[in-house]
């Protein structure tokens, strides 16, 4: 494992359904959306507490923040922007506050043994 990530600083999450905003709170689960797949562009936010197989969103996330879940797994590749920096590559086993951090962590060399046991994304950074 690699440290080749940078700390590069919080807002509202909410996405649109049906053309109206949706609050999600992270404290409560059913504010949460589920099967979110394609473009999730207008998807603004801490993502704290979120959780599954994102590997089917696509998009600019520039609006994004928080800490990333152990239980958040998946392939970021085909999301553009910002994840309150420019996080790209596979977070699987990956978690911790990704707030002003950038890089790919494609890059980071993690071993399948390390996203197994899981990597808080701290220890990523250089």
């Amino acid at each position: 494992m690699k440290k080749l990530l940078q700390k590069i600083t919080t807002t509202e999450l909410y996405f649109r359904k049906n053309g109206v905003k949706q609050v999600v709170d992270g404290r409560n689960k059913d504010t949460y959306p589920s099967g979110l797949t394609g473009d999730i562009s207008e998807l603004t936010g801490d993502i704290s507490g979120l959780t599954g197989d994102i590997s089917g969103l696509t998009g600019n996330i520039s609006e994004l923040t928080g800490n990333i879940s152990s239980r958040l797994t998946g392939n970021i590749s085909e999301l553009t922007g910002n994840i309150s920096s420019r996080l790209t590559g596979n977070i699987s086993g990956v978690y911790g506050d990704a707030t002003n951090i950038s890089g790919d962590l494609d890059e980071c060399k993690i071993t399948e043994e390390e996203r197994e046991k899981g990597i808080n994304i701290e220890d990523l950074v250089g």
